[in-house]
């Protein structure tokens, strides 16, 4: 369960990065007197392409890490509380199944018993779905809110970087096979996420 977290916030950072292909930006306005991203040599003319490296950001984007382990730790948490309460209630029902082979316990009780062990394994059931929900609600809150955070920090850029396409690059990926170095802003893209509001 872990693992698929960890797998379901890469895909969603390998999303987000995929919307912003889809964001055309405005060139850079030549009266600004701000620090500038520079467009590559390569892009002086026509179509001006970018990429963000997703492997990166996830590895060093400071946010996204925390909530990486925030949900690991919550997944970790529920695994072992739900183990604990299923291994309580397996432990009831041998106990039960033998009382039951012993043929020394009156019918009646021995229908109460099981009618117990049974809202027992409901519950525990229910209890599992809702946990599996909340966990579900939780990724893709971290989803939308990375989402915004990518957006937000790429659209401050729009008049400093002059690109007409940020494409999200990661190994083996297949959004793109080959990328030239040069056309890679995952750095600055990467300082403007983890910098601090101020």
């Amino acid at each position: 369960m872990t693992k698929n977290i960890s797998l379901i916030l890469n895909g969603v950072l390998l999303l987000a990065i995929a919307h912003l292909y889809y964001l055309n930006f405005s060139k850079k306005d030549a009266s600004a007197a701000r620090e500038t991203i520079a467009p590559p040599a390569s892009a002086t003319s026509g179509v001006r392409i970018a990429y963000v490296n997703a492997d990166t950001l996830d590895a060093k984007y400071e946010w996204l890490k925390e909530q990486k382990t925030a949900l690991e730790k919550r997944v970790a948490n529920a695994e072992k509380s739900m183990g604990s309460k299923k291994e309580a209630l397996m432990k009831d029902m041998a106990v039960f199944q033998k009382k039951y082979e012993s043929g020394t316990i009156p019918p009646a009780e021995l229908e109460k018993e099981y009618n117990t062990l049974t809202e027992r394994q409901q519950k525990l059931a229910e209890e599992e779905a809702r946990l599996g929900k909340q966990l579900a609600e939780d990724q893709q809150k971290a989803m939308n809110e990375l989402m915004a955070n990518v957006e937000t920090k790429l659209k401050s850029l729009q008049s400093q970087i002059g690109y007409d396409y940020i494409l999200s690059y990661s190994k083996g990926g297949g959004q793109v096979l080959l990328a030239n170095d040069s056309l890679d802003i995952t750095n600055q893209v990467l300082e403007l996420l983890n910098k601090k509001e101020e």
